[in-house]
């Protein structure tokens, strides 16, 4: 019955879907989502960011990614790890995941962080996107 009442006032636009649970803390399943980067207008280095869903995790949770080309090209446009795993440590909330972006040209090129696999959780938003923005 709880479901079905999420679910009608969810549809109804009552509550926001990522602040329907059917658990509370710590019951909570553990859940990773890939956080979209912001708009980059400079060659500098930043960082990606997986954050667990429901808070801070009782245990360590591994997390592997990729990293996608799209439009913005590896090497050419930004420089990362095209794979890798990092850890969210027991008591913490997330991790990150180092990338740089090498150039900015006159046109907006984007590229993506993938997760492609979580060890004692699940996913979540599975894919952030990371944009360039072209010079005006």
């Amino acid at each position: 019955m709880k479901t079905i009442m999420v679910l009608l006032l969810l549809l109804l636009g009552i509550v926001p879907a990522r602040g329907a649970t059917d658990c509370e803390p710590p019951d909570c399943p553990v859940v990773v989502d890939a956080f979209d980067g912001p708009v980059h207008e400079k060659a500098d280095s930043y960082t990606a960011t997986l954050a667990l869903r429901n808070g801070p995790a009782q245990q360590d949770v591994e997390v592997s990614y990729r990293f996608v080309d799209g439009t913005a090209k590896q090497g050419e446009d930004y420089q990362a790890a095209p794979r890798g795993t990092v850890t969210i440590k027991a008591g913490r909330a997330q991790a990150g995941v180092p990338y740089r972006v090498l150039r900015v040209t006159g046109e907006k090129k984007q590229f993506t962080l993938e997760i492609t696999a979580v060890r004692n959780g699940q996913v979540g938003k599975r894919v952030a996107v990371f944009t360039i923005a072209g010079r005006t």
